[in-house]
């Protein structure tokens, strides 16, 4: 019992950065699975994917230590960077504190906010200073093709890694610092559009000096994705993934010392829970468990909560016609060929969010299955689970199938052995 206590307190003094939901994994579900996509994100080698007892498994703890399959995290050797959380196709690594969604989410609203009242006074004060020369790098344009428009500053946030902040005079209320800027994807930076930003820079100049440089590589990817879909919905927004030069709105931060440091005070504050009381936390629940009492299991994480987060300050900001044909980073159309397909359904038992299930027979013995767009990820295991290629994803989905309360219907035919697939017989 001593050496399960010492475990349960070491652990707690560095408390796991996710849980991981299992029934999401494709690994966890499924053996023959090969997405290592988490693990490939990592830019310390301190996760992989491997089953629990395959020969030369890492023996640290998994995120999931009852699971013989599926992401393991080596939590001394891990950073926060939050790459794997956000690189997961399913969204299946659920976040801890001080990190989880709903305190990352808040801080990113709140930012946006404070972004919003600035810009707001400034335009009343009409002050010679709050007029600004800024680049609008609006779809993807950069440096010196990015048109130059003058006149008053957007209400502009940051989003930037701790690293940096520390050698900077920033603005703590319009700036939300992380471990890394890993941790950003389209949802969050669509959820600071929808709180009041106009303008969202991320510095990713430092990236290319740093350790973890690859932890941030999907950022430009979010960035992009995150400002079609605001354009889609006439979301005043421009989102920079750029250098230095971008922070300059944001300076001169009254909570700075004389080195233009940020405290480590104020670096905690950011994230909205103290580390030590995160650490805390986890290591009397832990001892609990240990103790034979409860562990709480009912305070697991939500799963796919920006996922809900995303539809919701969407719907929150005004649909556009329903016609309007969403992007594909919001969701897919899934299609099936019914002269292709075999109707086995594979894809539907093998769809890890259950976007697309059975949902009986019809006459003649058809099945019938549902596709519901708001729980699809686009992760694609039920395009690749088809052996004829009967199922395609396509970006020709509308808004207002999007957003339906009735799934779509998909008919497939009873099941059956294509030509193709038929083993002949050969007279004697």
């Amino acid at each position: 019992m001593p050496d399960l206590i010492d475990r349960a307190l070491r652990a707690a003094e560095r408390p796991p950065v996710a849980l991981l939901h299992a029934p999401r994994c494709l690994t966890a579900r499924d053996a023959s699975a090969r997405c290592t996509a988490c693990a490939d994100a990592c830019p310390v080698d301190a996760l992989a994917v491997t089953p629990l007892v395959a020969e030369g498994a890492q023996p640290y703890e998994s995120v999931n230590p009852t699971g013989e399959a599926g992401p393991r995290i080596d939590n001394e050797a891990c950073v926060r960077c939050g790459a794997c959380v956000t690189a997961c196709p399913t969204n299946a690594l659920l976040p801890l504190p001080p990190l989880d969604d709903e305190a990352l989410f808040a801080r990113a609203a709140s930012t946006a906010a404070h972004a919003a009242e600035r810009a707001a006074e400034q335009a009343l004060d009409n002050a010679p200073q709050d007029t600004a020369t800024w680049q609008n790098r609006e779809d993807g344009a950069a440096g010196e093709n990015a048109p130059v428009v003058e006149g008053p500053a957007p209400a502009t946030a940051g989003l930037v890694c701790e690293r940096w902040a520390q050698t900077r005079r920033l603005d703590r209320d319009r700036t939300v610092v992380l471990p890394c800027l890993g941790w950003v994807d389209a949802p969050l930076l669509v959820h600071m559009a929808c709180n009041g930003a106009e303008r969202i820079v991320l510095p990713l100049e430092a990236c290319a000096a740093c350790a973890l440089t690859t932890a941030a590589a999907r950022v430009p990817e979010a960035a992009a994705q995150a400002q079609r879909i605001c354009g889609n919905w006439g979301l005043d927004i421009v989102i920079e993934a750029t250098g230095e030069d971008a922070l300059a709105p944001l300076e001169a931060n009254p909570d700075a010392d004389a080195a233009g440091e940020l405290s480590r005070r104020n670096l905690i504050a950011q994230a909205g829970t103290s580390l030590v009381d995160a650490a805390k936390a986890e290591a009397a629940k832990q001892l609990e468990s240990l103790a034979g009492a409860s562990a709480h299991a009912d305070t697991s994480p939500e799963p796919d909560a920006r996922r809900w987060q995303l539809l919701d300050d969407l719907h929150a900001a005004g649909l556009p016609d329903d016609g309007t044909v969403v992007p594909r980073a919001l969701a897919p159309r899934v299609s099936v060929d019914v002269d292709h397909c075999s109707g086995c359904a594979q894809c539907a038992l093998f769809c890890p969010t259950e976007a697309l299930r059975k949902a009986g027979r019809l006459p003649g013995g058809r099945t019938l299955l549902e596709f519901d767009p708001s729980r699809c990820r686009d992760c694609g295991v039920c395009e690749d689970t088809c052996r004829y290629g009967a199922l395609v994803r396509d970006e020709t989905l509308t808004v207002g199938e999007l957003f339906a309360l009735d799934p779509i219907e998909i008919a497939i035919p009873k099941r059956r052995v294509l030509p193709e697939r038929r083993q002949t017989t050969v007279a004697p």
